[in-house]
């Protein structure tokens, strides 16, 4: 529902005219001590938004996404359909922060909330786009 609620909201300013790739490297989770830290993956943004990609799950399965990302400064909002966890497909949605570019390369942390209150974690994941 939020993710329906987010694409009714205009963009804060225009995408950014680059193609983005990008490389899902790790991930921590609190409180839960037993999923999968290594999370590694591919994904690719298209100017316009349009974002798919895949990476190795908390779950050390194998999750696909598509989905929409929007652009507030340095700021991101990924909403998308994802597989690999406890439904055929559910919703995605990952507020992530750029770090900065150095070189060309750009470092991005996510931070994906806890949703149930007695199983899961909070998630941070780190990120490298080029």
């Amino acid at each position: 529902m939020l993710a329906v609620a987010l694409a009714a909201v205009p963009c804060a300013h225009a995408q950014t005219q680059t193609h983005t790739f990008g490389l899902h490297l790790a991930s921590y989770h609190a409180p839960e001590k037993t999923y999968n830290n290594t999370n590694p993956g591919l994904y690719y943004r298209h100017p316009d938004g349009w974002t798919a990609g895949f990476y190795r799950n908390s779950l050390r399965r194998d999750s696909i996404y598509v989905g929409y990302t929007w652009k507030y400064g340095i700021l991101d909002i990924t909403t998308a359909g994802v597989s690999g966890y406890f439904h055929k497909v559910q919703p995605l949605l990952v507020p992530s922060v750029s770090l900065g570019t150095w070189y060309g390369v750009t470092p991005r942390i996510a931070y994906i909330p806890r949703v149930e209150k007695k199983i899961g974690s909070h998630v941070l994941h780190l990120m490298v786009e080029f």
